[in-house]
């Protein structure tokens, strides 16, 4: 019988796919070696769900990195829009009081204007 370390390389050297396919037809190993065998195929499966939940944890990680900035942006848009609204707001105030101003301002152009456009209107018969 080949030592575990042998029988690892030779596993290692012929591919885990091979490994897999010849093992249950019994022609990759006597029947005293396929335990090592088949630990090494349980390493393998081990390696893979470990880096399998590397990757998992990596792609967690990105997916809450992305999260807290659209966060971050939302928050931030949110503030803007608020100030927006009070600026509008304040906006409109000093519309109004121009428009007062300004039609203070032009009374007496506007009282003439009207007087004006009375004398046009003929008089009827």
């Amino acid at each position: 019988m080949r030592s575990a370390d042998d029988l690892f390389a030779k596993c290692k050297r012929d591919g885990e796919e091979i490994v897999r396919k010849r093992l249950p037809e019994r022609t990759y190993c006597t029947h005293e070696e396929t335990p090592i065998i088949e630990e090494w195929l349980r390493r393998k499966d081990e390696e893979r769900g470990l880096a399998s939940s590397s990757k998992r944890d990596a792609r967690e990680e990105e997916t809450l990195s992305i999260a807290k900035e659209a966060n971050r942006i939302a928050s931030s848009a949110l503030t803007e829009a608020r100030f927006a609204n009070r600026s509008r707001w304040k906006d409109r105030i000093s519309t109004i009081i121009a428009i007062i101003i300004a039609a203070t301002a032009a009374r007496e152009d506007i009282i003439w204007l009207i007087s004006w456009l009375l004398k046009q209107i003929p008089k009827g018969p």
